[in-house]
């Protein structure tokens, strides 16, 4: 007979454990344990049976596993929160005596103070590991840089998270990695390629804020530290890449940069650069390959990736050089900062009204500007040389990763859709188009159809009808019609459109093999799976209903317009 083992010494009871040990265990308070473990990165768990975890108990608890709270034991920055809370009663003891005097120096010179660098290097082994980690940093940084300053938020506070991201929208805009954009209710939506990896941030629009009470800001200041270190040790990275001194001379703006101060340590990035950055923006995206057997196989699949890789290549190149041609000017009522951030990223120079804020770097009267964007309904005093156009277009163009059309975005004309470019369809799926293809598609429409005029009154009719009834005799033949099949069919059926129909209807030995292989495929399912799959064709068919109903009434709505 084996020992008798004893309850909550094995399993899931010794692998978790509750919120309320973990304190006891930690000698903490409940608020300086939810702020370690925000630094740290341990999140509550789930056990797989709440009642053996919790030793026989069914009470609502919050189980955490006991190895991470082993792992914060050793933590310093227990000590630290432990000196603040000491500190904290002599100076409320000081206070409470009138002594202003000597709580003043108290606070000056005994207040604990710690830094989380430590904590960012065990969680971020690697810079590439940081940059994954960088959406929520950058979406954060960006809604406290625009907060109002109170007892909650302090002005600290906020002129870091306004330095920091000003620093990071240089450094985008002198590697050129913007890629989308996207105008939405929330707020633009940005998304750049850095070192391969993928980051995607919002930025809220500049209205004044009020500060909800029903958030815990004692959370999100947590969270927001955290953030303010990673991303000074993200850009001190960035910057040394590039050549750059961090951290670099800001303005006046405490958006802009200074620009005598970004022209000084701007470098040329070379070729090379661009190729690196572009084969690192194809292996985030490029699908894993595929092992092949033969030598052809393997050629062939090699040929394919290094033509991706060209062709990924050449849509960076010209989506970084895309507005370098180009001299732009921001009207007053048109967002400056964000239309300045991607013009610049794309290679452009920009200037804006006065009254905006900031020093322009050239007025509205300069004779070098040829694109002037405006957002309202009708423009006084043109100018001939200037092309004027709506904010829309300037986001259209990034996406689409060439100019557009500019007549579409002219002021006071509606505004062709805007669709998110982060929007991935399935097969099936219902893509709509923002119009501007279709135009392009209409053009080349008429130009072929014109061609085709052309040639068919150019050719004689007798010898071109003899041409093509032997090169039919000649498809029919190859697709198994036998001669005297293709002439019943033809004299029965007649010619329409100077395309066969016989050998349109007659399948291939390849179609009926794949039927047939489809048909003993569902034959041999069991009635379970034969469900399954009936049920899955079902929701396809429903699904590609669906996308030619949305098609019709495009045309439709198409041809009403016309």
């Amino acid at each position: 007979m084996g020992r008798i083992q004893k309850k909550g010494v094995k399993g899931a009871a010794a692998n978790f454990i509750t919120r309320q040990q973990a304190l006891k265990k930690l000698q903490i308070s409940i608020a300086d344990f939810r702020r370690i473990c925000i630094l740290k990165g341990i999140y509550p768990r789930e056990p797989r049976n709440k009642k053996k975890a919790n030793k026989g108990s069914t009470a609502p608890v919050t189980f955490y596993y006991v190895k991470d709270i082993q792992y914060l034991l050793h933590e310093p920055l227990l000590v630290k929160f432990r000196d603040y809370k000491s500190f904290a009663r002599k100076l409320n003891k000081v206070l409470h005596k009138g002594q202003t005097s000597s709580a003043k120096s108290l606070t000056e010179n005994n207040r604990p103070s710690y830094t989380l660098d430590h904590i960012i290097k065990e969680r971020y082994p690697t810079f590439v590991d940081a940059l994954r980690d960088m959406d929520d940093a950058i979406s954060m940084l960006y809604l406290f840089s625009q907060m109002p300053v109170d007892s909650r938020i302090k002005a600290k506070t906020v002129k870091s998270c306004q330095t920091l991201i000003a620093e990071f929208q240089n450094y985008v805009m002198q590697a050129k990695c913007l890629r989308k954009v996207f105008f939405s209710i929330k707020g633009i939506y940005y998304q750049a390629d850095i070192k391969g990896q993928t980051v995607t941030w919002i930025v809220p629009y500049q209205f004044s804020t009020d500060i909800p009470t029903d958030v815990d800001f004692r959370v999100m200041t947590t969270f927001l530290d955290f953030y303010i270190t990673l991303m000074g040790f993200v850009n001190y990275r960035l910057y040394n890449e590039l050549n750059m001194s961090y951290p670099p001379v800001l303005g006046k703006d405490s958006f802009q940069l200074d620009k005598s101060a970004i022209d000084s340590k701007k470098t040329d990035i070379g070729e090379e650069d661009d190729e690196t950055s572009a084969l690192d923006e194809f292996k985030s995206t490029a699908p894993a390959g595929n092992n092949h057997t033969g030598d052809e196989d393997g050629e062939q699949g090699a040929t394919v990736t290094l033509q991706q890789i060209r062709d990924a290549s050449n849509e960076v190149q010209s989506l970084q050089q895309l507005f370098k041609k180009h001299t732009f000017f921001l009207s007053r009522e048109t967002p400056r900062y964000a239309l300045e951030f991607m013009i610049r990223a794309c290679g452009g120079q920009v200037s804006w009204d006065a009254s905006v804020g900031g020093v322009p770097p050239f007025p509205e009267s300069d004779e070098r500007i040829t694109i002037q964007v405006c957002d309202r309904p009708k423009v006084n005093n043109r100018v001939l040389s200037r092309t004027y156009i709506q904010p829309q277009w300037i986001a259209d163009c990034v996406n689409s990763r060439k100019m557009i059309k500019s007549s579409l975005y002219e002021p006071g004309q509606l505004l062709p859709p805007h669709l998110s470019p982060f929007v991935e369809a399935k097969e099936g799926d219902y893509v709509p188009t923002s119009g501007l293809e279709e135009e392009e598609s209409d053009v080349e429409e008429e130009e072929d159809e014109e061609n085709q005029e052309t040639l068919d009154s150019s050719a004689t009719p007798g010898g071109d009808a003899h041409i093509d009834d032997y090169e039919k005799e000649l498809k029919a033949e190859a697709a198994g019609v036998t001669f005297s099949e293709y002439k019943d069919d033809d004299s029965a059926t007649g010619k329409k459109d100077g395309k066969n129909k016989k050998t349109n209807k007659k399948r291939t030995a390849e179609d009926i093999e794949k039927e047939e292989q489809k048909e003993m495929a569902t034959v041999m399912m069991s009635n379970k799976q034969r469900k399954l799959y009936n049920r899955m064709q079902e929701s396809n068919q429903k699904k590609s209903d669906e996308t030619a109903k949305l098609e019709r009434k495009k045309k439709a709505l198409k041809s009403s317009k016309k």
